[in-house]
C-alpha cells in the first residue's frame, strides 16, 4: 500500500531532504487565527489545544510553520522549547520533582532537629543506685 501522505521539501544549507507532512484537519479561518493566538501564549499547552481543535503538537507546529513569517516561526519556536508550560506532561513532572525535593529536604531537617534534640523522660521509680 502507497503511502499517500503530502510531501514538503526542506533545503538547508548542506543538504536536501523529504520529510512526511501530517495532514491538518480542515479549519475555518477564525479557527486558524485562534489555533495561532492559542500557541503564542505562554500558558496554554498543546494539550489544550488538541482537546479544542484536535490538533496534536506536530499539527500546530506545521500550522505555524504555514502561517507564519520565516522569522516569526523561528522566534516562536525557540519560545515554545524553552517553555516547560507549553508542555503540560513536562510541567507535571517538574512539579512533581521539585514536590518531592521539598517533602525530603523537610523530612531531613525534621530528622536532623529530631536527632539534636534531648526529649525529656518521665519519672521512674529506677535509679542507677537502684539497679546496682
Amino acid at each position: 500500500m502507497r503511502n499517500t501522505t503530502p510531501l514538503i521539501s526542506i533545503t538547508t544549507a548542506s543538504q536536501s531532504e523529504t520529510l512526511p507532512r501530517p495532514a491538518l484537519p480542515p479549519l475555518s479561518e477564525a479557527e486558524i487565527s485562534d489555533v495561532v493566538a492559542m500557541a503564542w501564549q505562554d500558558d496554554t499547552p498543546f494539550e489544550a489545544i488538541a482537546l479544542q481543535f484536535g490538533l496534536t503538537e506536530a499539527e500546530v507546529i506545521g500550522l505555524m510553520r504555514a502561517t507564519l513569517k520565516a522569522r516569526s516561526f523561528r522566534v516562536w519556536r525557540m519560545r515554545v522549547r524553552a517553555r516547560p508550560a507549553k508542555h503540560q506532561a513536562r510541567q507535571l513532572n517538574a512539579q512533581r520533582a521539585q514536590n518531592q525535593g521539598a517533602s525530603s529536604a523537610a523530612s531531613e531537617r525534621a530528622l536532623g532537629d529530631a536527632a539534636s534534640e534531648d526529649f525529656p523522660l518521665p519519672p521512674s521509680p529506677l535509679s542507677r543506685e537502684s539497679l546496682r
